[in-house]
């Protein structure tokens, strides 16, 4: 019999449990455990959608009238091959931040805007703010500008362990009318796969 056409369609989850969830360099959590997980949907075409959320304790560590402990994304994009390996993507997140707020308190749900371009284990991104930024009055129009590598060094050590990846960072975030608060951030590591863990 005929093979059944492959679907345009793809379908990928994940979850997680970490020792904290750091967001641009930043622990959402006061350093402690983070449950994560999303789901995601893609088109052969480009087109992408997806959700994702974790627990945070941030609205509330800094303010004990505030009652929401849960970050929930939405996303949608469009990625687009380039010639000579690279890879543009254009998109929109949304973050949410579910809970009870007291009177005045400025909502720290946030619209971005991103544009990125990766070409084989470098990566570049640009995410721009429609909205008042993560709790920030009068913050649309900031922004943040992300460098990203992940080189994969060895494909597979032996059948214990997996290949090995190093990777690293580097970010600057910007608050418009807010600029006390800018800050950049750098991330450098090491990964590999032991017995599928």
């Amino acid at each position: 019999a005929a093979e059944e056409p492959a679907s345009p369609h793809s379908f990928t989850g994940n979850v997680g449990l970490y020792s904290q969830y750091v967001f641009r360099g930043i622990s959402q959590t006061n350093e402690k455990p983070a449950l994560q997980g999303g789901f995601d949907l893609g088109h052969k075409s480009g087109f992408y959608a997806g959700t994702w959320a974790s627990n945070v304790s941030w609205l509330s560590d800094g303010n004990p009238d505030v009652s929401a402990s849960v970050e929930w994304d939405f996303y949608g994009g469009f990625k687009l091959p380039l010639p000579a390996d690279f890879t543009a993507d254009f998109g929109v997140l949304y973050y949410w931040y579910p809970g009870t707020y007291p009177s005045g308190y400025v909502k720290p749900h946030t619209t971005e805007l991103y544009v990125g371009l990766a070409w084989k284990w470098l990566s570049a991104k640009y995410s721009y703010s429609v909205s008042d930024t993560f709790g920030f009055a009068e913050s649309d129009g900031s922004d943040y500008w992300e460098l990203n590598a992940s080189y994969d060094v060895v494909d597979k050590v032996n059948d214990a362990i997996g290949k090995v990846t190093v990777f690293g960072h580097l970010g600057k975030q910007k608050f418009k009318n807010n600029g006390f608060y800018d800050y950049g951030d750098w991330k450098v590591g090491i990964s590999t796969e032991v017995y599928g863990v």
